[in-house]
């Protein structure tokens, strides 16, 4: 067998592996609406791993900048570009020397406060990431707390093919604009999952999800935490019943959250 048919061969594999499959074995044919059991590990209160952005750097020739990698990341790495000339770049050790226009990416485990030192004769572009697996907490949007604003649904997450706590809520912010947030939010721990926005009335099945009309709204931030998503405009409320989190690659429902229309504050009488 040639090394292209052989990977080939390998990626329903890796697809089954991506989002909880064991990937010891594969079915002869393979049922995206099948129950998968969940074999997923994840230490208690640590999120599947994911990048954060620490700068974005840019200039013209030398210089030096200081950013700062959290101790407890996992990894941290540097996309660069440069236009023209020569780039040199380097913190703790050396992440590129290249004849440009050309572009990389670098990576380190070394954490705490760093110096990026460069070495150019054109114009560079650096981005800064590091890679954690800590809960995301995002703060509410400042919009969700002005005058005026009001949530209009709200529920609780429950399992359907994997476990999910936290409550989900939908606000109309002040402008029409719609935005969505989740809080005390976790699920099992994995890659690839997105938020999709649903017309079913609590889907407990992913034949239930997949079959009912929605919308992909973005990709998940962390699988545990709170966090903002702020939602298209034209997007109506109406057509917002759930919330699902849904795993691409085997596409199976991980959670869901049935949105219940929340009661406005009554209005005071006069007299």
């Amino acid at each position: 067998m040639s090394v292209h048919a052989r990977r080939l061969w390998l990626l329903p594999l890796l697809a089954l592996a991506a989002c909880g499959s064991s990937g010891r074995e594969a079915p002869k044919r393979f049922d995206p609406f099948t129950q998968v059991r969940d074999r997923s590990v994840q230490r208690d209160g640590h999120a599947s791993p994911r990048w954060e952005r620490l700068a974005t750097l840019t200039g013209s020739g030398s210089g030096s900048r200081a950013f700062t990698v959290a101790r407890g990341a996992i990894q941290w790495r540097a996309h660069w570009r440069c236009d023209s000339g020569r780039l040199r770049l380097a913190a703790r050790r050396r992440l590129a020397d290249a004849a440009c226009p050309r572009r990389g990416v670098a990576s380190d485990v070394v954490g705490g406060e760093q110096t990026l030192r460069v070495e150019a004769s054109g114009r560079w572009r650096v981005v800064l990431e590091q890679q954690v697996d800590t809960p995301l907490r995002e703060p509410p949007l400042a919009a969700m707390r002005a005058p005026g604003v009001r949530r209009l649904a709200a529920g609780r997450f429950y399992r359907v093919e994997r476990r999910g706590r936290g409550r989900a809520s939908l606000y109309r912010l002040r402008g029409g604009r719609l935005a969505l947030r989740l809080d005390g939010f976790s699920t099992s721990a994995n890659s690839d999952l997105f938020v999709w926005l649903s017309a079913a009335v609590r889907p407990r099945t992913t034949v239930a999800a997949a079959h009912s009309r929605h919308r992909v709204l973005a990709a998940l931030k962390s699988t545990v935490g709170e966090q903002n998503y702020l939602l298209p405009r034209g997007w109506r409320p109406r057509d917002i019943r759930s919330v699902v989190v849904w795993c691409a690659p085997v596409r199976i429902a991980y959670t869901a959250a049935g949105l219940e229309p929340s009661t406005p504050p009554a209005r005071r009488g006069r007299g």
